[in-house]
């Protein structure tokens, strides 16, 4: 499986002036009228240069398994904290009994490989509930299986509470230095003993 993101950001006059732009999309005429949520390219913002991370995830991404592995490491291209993320998961996967999954799609079918293109999964095998963390690889958040609390605002400041979704489902952070893992580590455990 191969997987190419491509992502233009910026005003539809500046998209038109964009000489990375016009070579990347030689067959689309006109002025750019509306830009949708398919990640296309990856440019700096302060330039036409691309812009490449320069993330090229050797070996396996932790935890993941190996029909997953291609979908997560291209994810993972793209995140500019992608070793920061590795770090989640991997300290996370060896928790007791922690597995990394995709997820079954609606019209899933039994021997189908799940699917690790939106996130992933991390749950404690054998827990009645669900995944106690959903890592979004691409971009470094992550939700976990708490309540927001003032005990959660002191353990993890740069969380934050979501108003809306599940009520077991309400606090998510985005990984993006090592504080910000700390925390994440910090709200996962906390999560995982729960379940």
């Amino acid at each position: 499986m191969k997987l190419t993101y491509v992502c233009f950001e910026g005003t539809p006059e500046e998209l038109d002036a964009s000489a990375t732009v016009r070579r990347m999309l030689p067959s689309v005429l006109g002025t750019v009228e509306d830009v949708s949520g398919t990640v296309l390219a990856v440019t700096h913002p302060d330039s036409d240069e691309d812009m490449d991370f320069g993330w090229h995830i050797e070996g396996d991404v932790p935890g993941v398994a190996a029909e997953g592995q291609d979908t997560v490491k291209a994810q993972l291209a793209f995140n500019p904290a992608a070793q920061q993320f590795i770090d989640f998961l991997a300290k996370a996967a060896a928790w007791d009994n922690v597995g990394v999954h995709g997820i079954k799609r609606k019209a899933w079918q039994v021997g189908e490989p799940l699917d690790y293109s939106s996130y992933l999964r991390l749950r404690r095998e054998g827990s009645q509930y669900g995944g106690f963390a959903y890592a979004f690889a691409s971009t470094g958040l992550i939700n976990f299986r708490l309540r927001h609390s003032d005990e959660i605002e002191k353990l993890a400041p740069q969380a934050y509470s979501l108003t809306t979704g599940n009520l077991n489902y309400r606090v998510n952070i985005l990984v993006r230095n090592d504080e910000t893992l700390k925390q994440a580590l910090s709200l996962a455990k906390l999560a995982y003993d729960a379940t």
